[in-house]
């Protein structure tokens, strides 16, 4: 019919992480920091695991997460600056 609204979903950017998307963008950004990789963050913390989990919370991780849904649409986050 025509002028029905759609069942799908609104879609925000940026969404919310699942807490397995989370653990997987802080560990590979504390690896790359292990490895020598430039703090993105003005921090006074010296561990890897916590200067990652400052730069998450503070949006400056540049990790782009895809996702599918039941449409099979890419969803991806955007790059925040």
């Amino acid at each position: 019919m025509i002028g029905t609204a759609s069942k799908s979903k609104k879609v925000t950017f940026p969404f919310e992480h699942t807490r397995f998307e989370k653990a997987r963008i802080i560990g590979a950004r504390a690896l790359q920091i292990a490895m020598g990789a430039p703090i993105l963050i003005n921090t006074d913390k010296s561990d890897p695991l916590d200067i990652a989990k400052e730069e998450y919370e503070k949006g400056a991780i540049p990790i782009t997460v895809k996702r599918k849904s039941e449409n099979f649409i890419w969803l991806e986050k955007n790059e925040l600056f």
